[in-house]
């Protein structure tokens, strides 16, 4: 899966690659009890998987265990989301490929529910599309086969 990585604005604790969210995903994502922290100002999503932090600006840093909703490629992330709007994980992918015999994009979607109702802006931990997330986890699959 291809991601948009923000070369400038490294990590504050593993100094690794990041990506710009919007506050409104960060707000989505945080525990209740940290929402009011939370600005309207962009923040940053850490890439590295082993890394705690999951986002960060330039005054406050979010761990894993100040989010809800598990980011998917942080280790140990359980479940996997890779549609988090239609709550379709990586195991649900990977039964359609294997187990029910989808064999690209729509059939997947068609038996998982992905892409069913969208709302990626906030759903998202990174704000965007899953669909990218959805095709990456196919092949991975189909590999596998």
């Amino acid at each position: 899966m291809e991601i948009k990585k923000n070369k400038e604005v490294s990590c504050p604790l593993c100094k690794g690659e990041t990506r710009e969210v919007l506050g409104a995903t960060v707000k989505n994502f945080v525990i209740d009890n940290l929402v009011e922290k939370v600005k309207n100002d962009n923040y940053h999503i850490c890439l590295n998987e082993n890394c705690k932090v999951a986002y960060f600006d330039d005054q406050m840093i979010f761990e894993t265990k100040d989010i809800k909703t598990p980011i998917w490629y942080k280790k140990d992330s359980d479940p996997k989301y890779i549609c988090y709007c239609n709550k379709v994980t990586e195991q649900d992918i990977f039964d359609a490929v294997i187990e029910k015999g989808a064999n690209d994009f729509k059939e997947v979607c068609e038996i998982t529910g992905a892409m069913k109702n969208s709302n990626c802006k906030i759903n998202n931990p990174f704000g965007s599309c899953c669909s990218p997330n959805i095709k990456a986890t196919i092949e991975k699959a189909i590999k596998q086969k």
